[in-house]
């Protein structure tokens, strides 16, 4: 790591602003006085504003003398954000967009994107050509000159980017490569190697303008936002200063439950922001609408129970006028986040199951270059099913699992398919340790014999598996494969969705000891299956499953499915926080806002300890909590869980 300061490592609430500056604008600026902006500010006392200076059109809300400034700026709102922030205390963040750049495609055609079919995108820029150093570095050079700015949130960035057939980009894979000619789509040969060139070509890209950046401020961060993220799950080898990225208007607790976890592991200061507003994507000219205080405070907790920081995004109106009672709403949450701030800022894991999500898979089978399509689906759904049995998980990389698998008293390994040699021998060396693996996939037999223990079998689209006097049917890819000696069945296939129809010989689960651990294969694609549906009976069949391998947990959860537990340990206790995910109203792709949150009654902890505590409370109060302690399981029971409450242990 960098021993230039990062003001990012202090930072806690902070709010984003952007506009998307365009050429239609007509009063940009308008409205924004220091009178305006201490007035929104006071109230909420944010760490850090991030404001718009150029979005996705390519135009500047600032009179840039390098680009194209918005006809539409009437004043300068970026030197009145500027003057603000520096006499409130408060750092200043810049929005840019990268390399989503509308008008510079328009002035520079020869700077976008070429598909496969020789189109020059309108929209993104290629990696290599002169848009970094004619462009975007002189601009970002421009407003830490001219507004001292503390730190760039580079919008539209992996996500934004695509494979560019550019001729300098051809020419530079077969200088790198020595491969003739580049493919033109997925099966061809070199595939692979030409993803992995136009993966390595975004990340020069970003080193290029943050040592830029930092050569001419050292104190300026760099992030690109969604770099190193579920997206991007390589190791982090670009020097950006922080992480961070903006989860779906819409579900977003869901989004902050995977990419928290993920942004927990990478070992570097990390933010995550919710949208303040949200839409009805499915109608275009549905109209953006603010959250309720309960929807945004239900939404930041999973990202302050991980230990992040949180931002929320705010929508300015074009004239850069902040609406005083969405303010006030963000100023609520603000205070819900910072009441829980000593309890959970920076604190460490104290999870013991971990779900593996890897680059080697997923490079294989994702929408590259770094967005999801499917291939993220049953590292979601692992994670759900694990979350919605009331297991404390964390989010692994390769590199984070070779770290650190002997921590965790399960691992689970989703339907990850191309494991690397160095990982199968760790997964083997903890297993023989005493841990517990759990792997799926109709892959397993054919890739992992040594682990599994077992041969290829038949192949099939449908298995049906019984679960307390019941049956649940799982679709996708399954093996019904051959055990060899020593590797049990644990579930066989079911005819007629009938319990007492289970044939053993007809393997869908299989155990096999190795050392003083095992190994559970589950030969199919469960964990897509749950992401897909969450039906009951499959979190039960799984919970079942979990149960039979006998794990003493250190924390056990009487709850309903949707309370969630998140262990951390902040100094010398351990904070059990448990997020309520339920809701008080039906939600559907028509109705996205939580207007009410009912608590939950009557939650029970069990904690294994070898003694007796000094003391149990319940943050973010501090009210003692009453409890028991016997044969090493202390019993604490709160009588509702809200949003968000921890049990505070010491």
């Amino acid at each position: 790591m960098s021993d230039r300061p990062n003001w990012h490592e202090e930072v806690f609430f902070g709010i984003h602003y952007d506009l998307h500056a365009k050429a239609e604008d007509t009063e940009l600026g308008a409205e924004v006085t220091p009178a305006h902006l201490r007035e929104r500010w006071e109230t909420i006392r944010p760490d850090w504003i991030q404001c718009d200076c150029k979005g996705h059109p390519g135009y500047t809300s600032w009179p840039t003398k390098v680009g194209s400034t918005s006809p539409g700026v009437v004043r300068d709102a970026l030197r009145i954000h500027r003057e603000v922030t520096a006499d409130m205390g408060i750092r200043l963040g810049m929005h840019y967009s990268g390399v989503i750049d509308n008008r510079a495609l328009e002035l520079h055609p020869e700077w976008g994107a070429v598909n496969a079919k020789g189109e020059v995108s309108p929209r993104s820029t290629c990696r290599i050509s002169a848009y970094a150093d004619e462009l975007m570095i002189p601009q970002l050079l421009e407003l830490i000159d001219n507004y001292d700015v503390d730190g760039f949130w580079v919008d539209g960035e992996n996500w934004g980017s695509a494979p560019c057939w550019c001729a300098a980009c051809k020419t530079e894979f077969t200088a790198r490569t020595g491969i003739a000619a580049a493919p033109t789509e997925a099966g061809q040969e070199h595939w692979e190697e030409w993803l992995a060139f136009q993966r390595q070509l975004f990340a020069e890209y970003v080193a290029k303008y943050a040592e830029a950046v930092h050569r001419r401020k050292p104190s300026c961060l760099v992030c690109s936002n969604w770099m190193y993220t579920i997206r991007q799950p390589e190791p982090v080898a670009v020097p950006v200063d922080y992480l961070s990225g903006d989860y779906t208007p819409n579900w977003g607790a869901a989004r902050a439950a995977l990419e928290g976890r993920m942004l927990d592991c990478r070992g570097i200061t990390w933010d995550l922001m919710v949208w303040g507003f949200t839409r009805n994507y499915q109608i275009p000219t549905s109209p953006w609408a603010m959250k309720t205080a309960a929807h945004l405070k239900q939404e930041v907790a999973e990202v302050v129970a991980l230990g992040g920081a949180v931002m929320v995004y705010a929508k300015p109106h074009r004239s850069g006028w902040l609406t005083g009672w969405e303010h006030e709403i963000i100023a609520e949450t603000a205070e819900f986040c910072r009441e829980r701030k000593a309890a959970c800022f920076r604190s460490v894991s104290a999870s013991e199951a971990a779900v593996l999500h890897l680059d080697s898979h997923y490079y294989s089978c994702n929408d590259p270059l770094f967005n999801y399509g499917a291939a993220v689906h049953p590292v979601e759904g692992a994670l759900n099913i694990l979350l919605e049995t009331h297991r404390s998980t964390d989010l692994l990389t390769e590199e984070a699992a070779l770290a650190r698998l002997s921590r965790y008293k399960l691992v689970v390994v989703p339907e990850q398919t191309r494991l690397r040699p160095a990982l199968r021998q760790a997964l083997l060396a903890y297993v023989e340790a005493g841990g517990e693996l759990v792997m799926s996939g109709a892959h397993l037999a054919a890739e992992v014999p040594e682990l599994v223990g077992c041969q290829p079998g038949e192949s099939v689209q449908t298995v049906q598996v019984a679960v307390r006097g019941e049956c649940a049917q799982l679709a996708g890819s399954w093996n019904l494969p051959v055990p060899e000696h020593g590797t049990k069945v644990w579930a066989g296939d079911c005819r007629n969705l009938e319990p007492a129809h289970e044939d053993g010989n007809r393997p869908v689960v299989t155990s096999r000891r190795l050392g003083k651990g095992r190994v559970v294969a589950i030969h199919g694609a469960l964990f897509h299956n749950y992401f897909a549906m969450h039906f009951p009976r499959i979190r039960a069949w799984f919970e079942d499953l979990v149960a039979r391998l006998g794990i003493e947990w250190t924390v056990e959860l009487a709850a309903p499915a949707w309370v969630e537990v998140v262990c951390r340990q902040q100094g010398d206790a351990l904070m059990v926080n448990l997020i309520n995910r339920g809701s008080g109203e039906t939600l559907s792709p028509q109705r996205t806002i939580i207007e009410e949150l009912p608590p939950v009654d009557s939650v029970t902890v069990a904690v294994r300890r070898e003694c007796p505590p000094t003391s149990v409370a319940l943050e973010p109060d501090g009210t003692p909590l009453p409890w028991d302690y016997a044969d090493g399981i202390l019993g604490v029971t709160l009588p509702a869980v809200r949003i968000h409450d921890i049990v505070a242990i010491r």
